[in-house]
């Protein structure tokens, strides 16, 4: 299955947010049984995040390892366009939107669900997906 992984999932397991049993859950899921993505934007977030909190060699770090089992979405001028016709009031939410869907996702993954009521496409939480698909 392809899963768009919203920021928020990441930044559980990197920072040990409340959610991150479940969401460290869910990556081994992408690495072992569903294909991960993750929109362009949220590389350079997270990689911003990461310098404020820790340093810049930390930051290449843990984006190297994302890498390693996360493909980014190819997404460009038309999906931005895009992005700003969906009927989302947050266009950062949208801009996630757009990438799930130039990656062929199944689902977004994401801690802010509400946001995405509006989407063309599913959102679940890390919960969510795993007791709708659970680990093999």
């Amino acid at each position: 299955m392809l899963l768009l992984l919203d920021i928020n999932i990441i930044l559980d397991v990197v920072f040990q947010r409340p959610g991150e049993p479940a969401s460290s859950a869910l990556i081994g899921s992408c690495v072992e049984q569903h294909q991960a993505w993750v929109a362009w934007h949220s590389v350079a977030t997270l990689a911003y995040l990461i310098e404020r909190q820790r340093n810049p060699a930390v930051a290449r770090e843990l984006v190297t390892g994302l890498l390693s089992w996360a493909r980014v979405a190819t997404t460009g001028h038309q999906d931005a366009i895009q992005a700003l016709r969906l009927p989302m009031s947050d266009f950062e939410d949208a801009l996630q939107v757009s990438a799930a869907q130039a990656c062929g996702a199944d689902y977004i993954i994401t801690r802010n669900g509400r946001d995405f009521v509006q989407s063309p496409l599913p959102a679940l939480s890390p919960e969510e997906f795993l007791a709708r698909h659970p680990l093999i």
